[in-house]
């Protein structure tokens, strides 16, 4: 009987612990790779993460995505060595949302996280 119990547990542990923590069951992560000056929100390389974070959740909500949620921006993207406004700086913005928020975030250009 200890045995069950004890492989029960084992097993309950293991299976948390597929789960990514950042990102919700009933949530899609999406990431956007930052430009010089050509996103569609407000914001530039030289603007802090707080005000890019703002901006992009503000830029979502405007175009109909609801509950989406600026989880981090990391410096994981490509730095295109060009001073084009469409040349990516190297920042990558990572961005949650529900389920049903899919092709809108497809739509708007943002890539899905696999």
């Amino acid at each position: 009987m200890k045995y069950y119990l004890a492989f029960t547990i084992l097993l309950l542990l293991s299976l948390q612990s597929c789960q990514d923590d950042n990102t919700p069951l009933n949530q899609l992560e999406f990431y956007w790779d930052q430009t010089g000056c050509a996103d569609p929100w407000s914001t530039s390389n030289n603007s802090s993460n707080d005000e890019t974070k703002e901006a992009v959740e503000d830029y979502l909500r405007n175009e109909g995505v609801m509950g989406a949620k600026v989880l981090s921006i990391t410096g994981d993207g490509v730095q295109q060595i060009c001073l084009a406004c469409f040349c990516t700086t190297g920042k990558r913005i990572y961005v949650t949302v529900p389920l049903n928020q899919k092709s809108k975030m497809l739509a708007l250009g943002f890539k899905e996280v696999k």
